[in-house]
């Protein structure tokens, strides 16, 4: 049977770059990754990147893979266990947040915009969501609509001003950009993962982690 091994992290917290890393391995698929503002983007999500949105998906709808993948993943095993009883879990322990870690965030994330229509939809549908949570799917249509039509190419910072219902401008999205709280991992988490801290993503070895798959 394939091998699932998710990559979980709290947003910003490098996961897409760890996945891409591990994916490398003869072990595992590819995946394909672009980058943009010093940020990794991946192209081949096994799962269409669902479980990076907002709202744990159904899993009934994800088919099992006939090769081993790396899935990044904002969920974690305490979640996911349930519906992947057999999968491998990567959990990337929170940074302490400094003042040039959020300039990196902030311009990784808020300053990065796209062409892709399809990731561009799902940004906006994830912060319509997060900030409209009673909305209508009428009214969530019309924000896409909205945000696909304008003739500025809108930046995730901006989407996230116009789905609280600010203007987008630098100084707005400063003020709104979030006040980091990175949660600890639970001790469940960490007897079910493997831990690499924020700070040795760029150096934790893969073959480590293949390994641990393999245990």
């Amino acid at each position: 049977m394939a091998k699932i091994l998710f990559v979980c992290y709290q947003h910003g917290c490098r996961g897409e770059f760890l996945s891409h890393k591990i994916s490398q391995h003869d072990f595992f698929k590819t995946l394909d990754a672009e980058k943009v503002n010093g940020r990794t983007i991946i192209a081949n999500d096994f799962y269409d990147k669902k479980l990076l949105s907002v709202g744990f998906p159904q899993t009934p709808d994800f088919p099992l893979p006939e090769e081993n993948i790396v899935v990044p993943s904002h969920y974690y095993c305490d979640k996911i266990i349930p519906h992947f009883p057999d999968a491998s879990f990567v959990s990337i322990e929170s940074p302490v947040v400094t003042e040039q870690f959020r300039n990196d965030l902030y311009e990784r994330y808020y300053c990065y915009s796209t062409d892709d229509t399809l990731k561009l939809i799902g940004e906006c549908r994830d912060q319509f969501r997060r900030y409209n949570i009673d909305a209508t799917l009428q009214e969530e249509k019309k924000f896409i609509a909205d945000i696909l039509k304008s003739d500025k190419k809108m930046s995730f910072g901006d989407i996230h001003c116009m789905a609280m219902g600010i203007e987008a401008t630098e100084e707005n999205k400063k003020k709104i950009f979030p006040n980091l709280k990175y949660h600890a991992l639970t001790d469940q988490i960490k007897q079910n993962s493997f831990v690499v801290h924020y700070d040795d993503v760029d150096k934790v070895e893969v073959q480590d982690i293949v390994d641990y798959c393999n245990k």
